[in-house]
């Protein structure tokens, strides 16, 4: 049972993790700060660059789709709001509470407030794009 469980939350973990990271990430794209800084990217010819932060957040959210489905198979109380509550949590204890402590970036309320709320309201959508591929593949075993 557990085997099943977790060889379906794999697959839809990872298209799951894979949609919502997009998602995310195009979210922000639109809300761009005037002041976007240089991150380290790889050319990899033709004028196309890798940014290792992005392929570093969808490796996360992969991951992080891998655990909300198989959450979601032992406890359907993670899928209230549908999706959006497992957003707001990874919000607030990956972006606020790990890389605030570690000192990557500032607290919320050091922030100023729209950047605050694009970014909560990209991590509900990640969290809703999570929820939907789930319940769009019935092998991952959560439902409404």
């Amino acid at each position: 049972m557990l085997a099943t469980i977790l060889l379906n939350a794999l697959w839809v973990g990872l298209l799951g993790g894979i949609l919502a990271s997009l998602v995310r990430i195009g979210w922000q794209q639109v809300f761009k700060s005037e002041k976007t800084t240089k991150v380290e990217a790889l050319s990899i010819g033709g004028g196309i660059f890798v940014d290792f932060g992005q392929g570093l957040f969808i490796l996360i959210s992969v991951v992080l789709s891998i655990s909300f489905v198989v959450w979601a198979n032992y406890d359907s109380a993670i899928t209230q709001g549908s999706g959006t509550f497992f957003g707001l949590l990874v919000w607030a204890v990956l972006e606020q509470g790990v890389k605030g402590l570690m000192r990557q970036r500032p607290f919320f309320w050091h922030l100023p407030w729209q950047r605050t709320i694009v970014e909560i309201i990209g991590y509900l959508f990640w969290g809703w794009a999570i929820y939907l591929v789930a319940i769009g593949f019935p092998i991952s075993g959560v439902y409404f």
